[in-house]
């Protein structure tokens, strides 16, 4: 089962206005927005997360002076380490996609780390190369956990928040209001009683990781990449051993989840009524206005446990309701999974049947985004077809928090971004530095 660790957070000194030094965590970060935290303020933590290639570079210079930049903003006391090791409550108040306001609560600690084998820290998307490697050299010269990953545990009964909740004092709070709209706040909790109950807590129940599953890898491979030729002794409370988590319960009433939408692009020879008719083989096509909000809404009404719908937005300037004939025979999809829990879910239905036997895109090339784009907003997704640029967009409803648990106990992997946890966690809160010589407090 998982096991938990408080630690000795670095952070930024109480001087600092939080607001103006976190950050949106690597991998959502334009160019544009790069360049607009950089102008904020000299030690915002975009040039430690996401540091800026620079003409002239060295191979891996960028991470080097990362590492060179958090050497000197400890020296310079802009970032403190606590003195005694703490879990960190976070609550984060924001207004969802949908226009709805949420509270999403929970905390940050060291989760240790385990191959996904082992069944304790359950994965459900796949990774690819290209970010492990950007991350492994970014740990491997800061050595820290820069950014958090986002895990949850099962809690029915909103045990998390009830056993924090009381060792919240405003002595130890900090605030963040971060581009994304979202209100934080983070306390730090020492008493060991509490801490000792959460831990209890955590280890009675299995962890899966919500998001951050190439951080989770990189840390994993880093931990590894420390131990090869040492002894299991030498190393068995090193803090490299643990990973820095923000752990949610699945219950919270703040956790939420939205879709991400498909845009296909760039097909040759790709043929509008050739496609429709293809698609008329498996679905009722449902032609509807171009009002967006009123079809995300018929698109939700049509989609449920066991009935497959998506919003189709064409090059024609028009939207189609796409749902799965009742007994349609897909035994011949060879695309679509084995596995009757991952067959059940909407995005293995989009990417099995639509987008590789009917559209023709392998797996490989939809890991590889070579005629694929990811977008969050339903109205943007739809007017960058509209505007030509993309021939077809797949509009989805969200995978609910049961298929999520469902896939990963299975032990199986979801498409990339079949899961949105909105609000992404703000990186610059609190840093998690893996010295391996380091004990842990277990």
């Amino acid at each position: 089962m998982p096991d938990i660790a408080p630690f000795r957070a670095l952070g930024y000194a109480k001087s600092i206005d939080l607001t103006h030094v976190v950050t949106p965590p690597y991998d959502v970060i334009s160019s544009a927005e790069q360049r607009a935290l950089e102008s904020r303020h000299p030690h915002n933590f975009i040039r430690l997360e996401l540091p800026p290639e620079r003409p002239g570079d060295a191979p891996g210079e960028k991470y080097r002076r990362s590492a060179q930049t958090l050497e000197a903003w400890c020296k310079e006391g802009v970032l403190v380490r606590d003195e005694k090791p703490a879990l960190y409550a976070l609550s984060q108040t924001f207004k969802g996609p949908d226009g709805a306001h949420h509270t999403r609560r929970g905390f940050f600690a060291l989760l240790k780390l385990h191959p996904f084998s082992d069944g304790v820290v359950l994965p459900h998307e796949r990774t690819l190369s290209g970010p492990k490697a950007d991350r492994m050299e970014l740990i491997k010269q800061c050595k820290a956990n820069l950014s958090p990953i986002f895990s949850l545990v099962p809690d029915e009964a909103g045990e998390v928040w009830k056993t924090l909740e009381p060792a919240l004092g405003a002595a130890d709070r900090r605030t963040a209001h971060s581009d994304d709209g979202v209100d934080h706040e983070l306390w730090r909790v020492t008493d060991p009683a509490v801490i000792k109950a959460m831990r209890a807590l955590v280890k009675s129940r299995k962890a899966f990781i919500a998001d951050g599953h190439h951080r989770y890898e990189t840390a994993l491979g880093y931990r590894d990449f420390l131990e090869r030729g040492a002894t299991e002794a030498s190393h068995s409370a090193g803090a490299h051993r643990y990973v820095l988590s923000f752990l949610c319960g699945m219950s919270d009433p703040g956790l939420v989840i939205y879709p991400t939408h498909r845009l296909v692009h760039g097909i040759a020879g790709f043929s509008l009524p050739t496609f429709l008719q293809l698609v008329a083989e498996f679905f009722e096509v449902t032609d509807l206005e171009t009002d967006v909000p009123s079809a995300v809404r018929r698109l939700a009404e049509a989609g449920g446990p066991s009935h497959h719908a998506f919003l189709l937005a064409a090059s024609d300037r028009r939207l189609r309701l796409l749902t799965l004939r009742d007994g349609v025979d897909t035994a011949h999809v060879h695309a679509l999974p084995k596995n009757p829990t991952l067959r059940a879910l909407d995005v293995s239905m989009l990417h099995g049947l639509l987008l590789q036997h009917v559209l023709g895109l392998s797996q490989e090339s939809q890991e590889r985004q070579v005629n694929l784009r990811y977008v969050k907003d339903s109205r943007m997704a739809v007017e960058q077809v509209f505007a030509g640029e993309a021939q077809l967009g797949f509009l989805l409803n969200p995978t609910p928090m049961w298929q999520v648990r469902a896939v990963a106990e299975a032990g199986e992997v979801m498409p990339q971004k079949s899961t949105y946890f909105f609000p992404k966690l703000a990186s610059g809160l609190v840093v998690n530095l893996v010295n391996p010589t380091e004990r842990v407090e277990v």
